[in-house]
C-alpha cells in the first residue's frame, strides 16, 4: 500500500486551538495510508532549482500540502513571496489552499471579476484609474449614480466610503490620493444597493460543502453596511448561526468551484434584485458556537477535505 505524504500546517488562532491543532494531526496519523509532516510554514522556505525547502527538506517531495492561516490582503498583492513559493510547490504537490485561489481571494476585483464572468449574482463594479475622470464618470453613471469606494485589499468593512454625486466621487479619490505617495493609483467602484440589513449573510464552504451561514450584527455604527473596524467580532460573539436558504448555498458552492478555494466564505447581502455576493473572504469567520449550532466537528471536516483529495485520483499525481 502506498502511503501518501502530506505536510499540515495551521497556527493557533479562533477555533483551531492548540489541542484542536493536534486531535487534527492525531487522526491524520491513525489513517494507514498517510505519512504525516508538520511544522512546515512555507513562508520560511527558499527555493532552489525548482524545488522548495525548509532546511534540508524538500517539499516538492510531498503529495500534499495543507495550510490555513491569516493572510493580511496588503502583504500578499503584486510579486509576493509567499505566492511565488506556493506555485512552485504545485508543481508536484496538490496545496491546500492554492496561490491562485489565495491571490484571487485576496483581491476584490479579481474575484468579482471571475464571479462575474461565471454568471454569479455578484455586484456589479467598475474599475478605472483614479486620474480617469472620463472612466470615472461613465462608471459611475453605469453603475447607477450611486457607488462605494472599495479597497481591492481588505477586510472587516473598513476603508468603504459611500458617495452619490460624482463631486464627492472626485473630491473622495482627491482626498485618498494625498495620502499615498504613488498618485498612479486604481480604483475600485462598486454599485451601493438599498439592502436589509436583518437580511445580510456570510457562507461559509469547507471542500465541496457548506458547513453553516451566520449573520453578524455590530451596534448601530452604520445604517446600510456591517462594519466592524475595531475588529470587535473577531472571535464571533455577535454573530449568530443561519441556516442558509438552499439559494445560497448552490451559489456559494458554484463561486468556490470557480474560485478554485477550499476554505472560504462569501458574504450577501439582499436587493429588490435578490442576493448579491459583496465580499469573498480567504479565512472565514468559523466561530465555535456556528459549527455547535451546525452540528459540525471542524476536526472532521479538514481531515476529510484532505482525504477527499487524496482519495480522488484527478487530484494527486499518483506516479511521482
Amino acid at each position: 500500500m502506498r502511503k501518501y505524504k502530506v505536510g499540515f500546517l495551521k497556527k493557533a488562532q479562533g477555533v483551531f486551538s492548540k489541542n484542536t491543532i493536534k486531535n487534527i494531526e492525531n487522526k491524520l496519523r491513525t489513517i494507514d495510508n498517510i505519512e504525516l509532516f508538520t511544522d512546515l510554514d512555507f513562508r520560511k522556505a527558499y527555493v532552489l532549482n525548482g524545488n522548495v525547502y525548509i532546511e534540508n527538506f524538500n517539499l516538492n517531495s510531498l503529495d500534499l500540502y495543507f495550510w490555513h492561516d491569516t493572510v493580511k490582503p496588503n502583504d500578499w498583492k503584486g510579486d509576493n513571496f509567499n505566492l511565488n513559493i506556493l506555485s512552485v510547490l504545485e508543481k508536484n504537490c496538490l496545496v491546500i489552499n492554492t496561490s491562485q485561489s489565495t491571490k484571487i481571494t485576496n483581491d476584490k476585483f479579481l474575484a468579482h471579476t471571475i464571479l462575474k464572468k461565471n454568471d454569479l449574482p455578484v455586484a456589479d463594479f467598475a474599475l478605472t484609474k483614479a486620474t480617469d475622470k472620463n472612466g470615472l464618470t461613465k462608471a459611475f453613471e453605469n453603475l447607477g449614480g450611486t457607488v462605494l469606494i472599495k479597497p481591492r485589499f481588505g477586510g472587516w468593512g473598513v476603508g468603504i466610503i459611500r458617495v452619490n454625486s460624482l463631486e464627492k466621487l472626485f473630491s473622495s479619490i482627491e482626498m485618498l490620493l494625498s495620502f499615498l505617495p504613488n498618485k498612479n493609483q486604481q480604483i475600485l467602484l462598486e454599485k451601493y444597493y438599498k439592502n436589509d440589513l436583518n437580511k445580510w449573510i456570510s457562507v461559509i464552504v469547507i471542500g465541496d460543502k457548506v458547513v453553516f451561514g451566520y449573520r453578524k450584527i455590530i451596534g448601530e455604527s452604520s445604517d446600510w453596511k456591517i462594519y466592524d473596524p475595531d475588529k470587535k467580532d473577531g472571535k464571533g460573539d455577535n454573530s449568530k448561526y443561519i441556516n442558509p436558504p438552499e439559494e445560497l448555498k448552490k451559489i456559494a458552492l458554484k463561486a468556490k468551484q470557480v474560485i478554485g478555494k477550499d476554505i472560504i466564505g462569501f458574504d450577501f447581502i439582499y436587493t429588490n434584485e435578490g442576493y448579491k455576493i459583496i465580499d469573498e473572504n480567504g479565512r472565514p469567520g468559523i466561530y465555535p458556537q456556528c459549527l455547535e449550532s451546525s452540528g459540525i466537528n471542524i476536526e472532521d471536516e479538514i481531515v476529510n477535505l484532505i482525504l477527499s483529495k487524496i482519495k480522488n485520483p484527478i487530484y494527486l499525481r499518483l506516479e511521482k
